[in-house]
């Protein structure tokens, strides 16, 4: 009994081990900086000046009032559009990846190229495409419709519109990969099946594989929100100072700006607090929304 208490005693202190590091590099790199965050959003932190006074509430009351940070939110909502668009296109371009449609190996290497090339380098070749004098975009519009095209980079409406489809663009290619992966897993049993009951093609895809795509669909929809909520490097390099009317402008680059531009970190801080907050709600909604469609399986 000694001994194996003595050994449950071992392997407990050696599991413990293990998951040290793992554990210290997620309280210094994530617990600590998340409590500083809070704590700073209660003072009037500035980077250049040393000295933090608590002040209470008053950066989270001015946050609410400030008209720019209503704005910036609901452009940051407008980047969730892409998600449903990568999402569709992704799995029509993984179901002819699938299918062996001739030409795939090369679409699959040209609809992933985006993804691993610089966001910096993409955004100024779109600059350069959609430019409104001398843009390629434009000019075929011009040329071939005789439509004159709008002016893309100055009016708020159609800059965004343009962010969304680079993002739509840029994701395909990542998002085919997850659903060619799952489409793989997918056993060949419950098509044979499926044709033995003269089950037609539109059907499998609407009542096999659907289904059995949804676990990678909810995974895909929760990771693309959180990312198209932190749309960032766009709006940066796209707009001077947001936009026009701060039209373009979304909630990290309104937090950046206040905490780099305007020096004012604390009120920066309080501001990512309460779109961390935001963030954690519409993820928790997703998790309970997705009991009522995820397919858990038998």
């Amino acid at each position: 009994m000694v001994m194996k208490n003595s050994m449950k005693t071992k392997e407990k202190i050696t599991g413990l081990l293990f998951i040290t590091p793992v554990m210290i590099q997620f309280s210094v790199f994530f617990l600590l900086p998340l409590g500083i965050c809070i704590y700073a959003g209660f003072t009037n932190w500035n980077v250049l000046v040393t000295d933090k006074t608590f002040i209470g509430v008053a950066n989270f009351v001015e946050l609410f009032h400030d008209v720019k940070f209503w704005k910036a939110l609901g452009n940051t909502i407008y980047m969730l559009i892409p998600i449903p668009i990568y999402l569709s296109l992704a799995l029509l371009f993984a179901l002819a990846c699938h299918k062996k449609v001739p030409g795939n190996n090369v679409f699959r290497v040209l609809y992933y190229l985006p993804f691993i090339s610089s966001i910096v380098a993409l955004v100024l070749v779109w600059k350069w495409l959609f430019n409104s004098q001398f843009g390629l975009i434009n000019n075929i519009l011009l040329q071939v419709f005789g439509i004159v095209g709008p002016n893309w980079l100055g009016d708020p409406v159609w800059t965004k519109r343009m962010i969304v489809f680079m993002i739509s663009w840029k994701m395909i290619g990542i998002i085919a990969i997850y659903y060619l992966a799952a489409l793989k897993n997918i056993p060949k049993t419950y098509y044979e099946a499926a044709v033995i009951d003269g089950a037609s093609p539109i059907k499998q895809f609407f009542k096999i594989t659907l289904p059995l795509l949804t676990p990678i669909t909810f995974y895909l929809s929760i990771v693309g929100m959180i990312g198209s909520l932190q749309t960032f490097v766009e709006v940066q390099l796209f707009t001077s100072n947001g936009g026009r009317n701060y039209g373009v402008a979304t909630v990290i680059y309104y937090i950046w700006q206040k905490g780099f531009s305007y020096s004012q970190m604390g009120y920066a801080c309080a501001t990512a607090t309460i779109f961390g907050l935001l963030i954690l709600f519409i993820t928790i909604i997703q998790f309970k929304i997705s009991k009522k469609w995820v397919y858990e399986g038998e």
